[in-house]
């Protein structure tokens, strides 16, 4: 009797903890915050496709510059031009890598390297609107006033990438800023001129500011477009 009592507990017990691990925890009031701002900028219609397509300038139109970035899992590539020099520059999740035309391609896996990897593609893909595809942690710092516009200041820290400062416009929702005070150089990015594009809402204009507060760079969208991608395309070019 005592046996079979035992065994008894003993299952109520694991179906206790499994209940229990099944359930999810309430949203804090930043993932709250997160979770509008995904839902202002086109919210289920970020789910679906596999990646994006997105070309623009940089440095008051000197460069030009086509990215490719994966929605589903860590993946991303930059092609550029100025003055006609052509660079690349990737990140698979595992290795970080640069190439200049006629140039062997050179890589880092090191701890710093796919750190900055991660911050990067983090970024460029709005990581925080899929937390089951790129797990960090969200932590509300503030709330913040400038001018008329009143803001939520929230830490956001990428797994396996450093925290950053992202502040979401109360009455819109969109991000406004995004502040690297970790990064070398620690620097401000400034989002503005949103426009919808088949359902999404991109920046098209995202100023950089470096420590001084002077303008480092000034991005400008010229075209935005997801759909399928070849995720080769993220890894390091082999050698000819």
């Amino acid at each position: 009797m005592r046996t079979a009592l035992s065994a008894i507990v003993a299952m109520l017990i694991s179906a206790c903890v499994a209940d229990n691990s099944h359930a999810a925890a309430p949203p804090s009031k930043a993932e709250k915050i997160v979770a509008a701002a995904k839902q202002a900028t086109g919210g289920a219609a970020w789910d679906a496709p596999d990646g994006c397509h997105e070309e623009g300038t940089h440095g008051d139109g000197a460069i030009t510059y086509t990215t490719t970035f994966s929605l589903q899992r860590y993946g991303m590539r930059i092609d550029s031009m100025r003055a006609g020099h052509s660079r690349s520059m990737g990140f698979n999740g595992k290795v970080q890598w640069q190439a200049v035309a006629g140039d062997k391609a050179r890589s880092r896996s090191d701890p710093a390297g796919i750190e900055e990897g991660i911050v990067t593609d983090y970024l460029s893909i709005n990581g925080f609107f899929f937390p089951d595809r790129f797990p960090a942690t969200f932590t509300y710092l503030r709330a913040a006033k400038e001018a008329d516009r009143r803001f939520d200041v929230i830490e956001i820290t990428p797994k396996g990438g450093r925290a950053l400062e992202v502040w979401f416009d109360r009455k819109t929702h969109l991000i406004q800023r995004v502040v690297d005070t970790h990064g070398s150089p620690a620097v401000r990015v400034e989002a503005r001129n949103y426009r919808s594009v088949a359902g999404l809402s991109v920046a098209y204009n995202l100023d950089v500011f470096g420590p001084d507060g002077a303008v480092a760079d000034r991005g400008v969208v010229t075209s935005f477009q997801c759909g399928l991608i070849d995720n080769a395309a993220f890894d390091p070019p082999s050698e000819p």
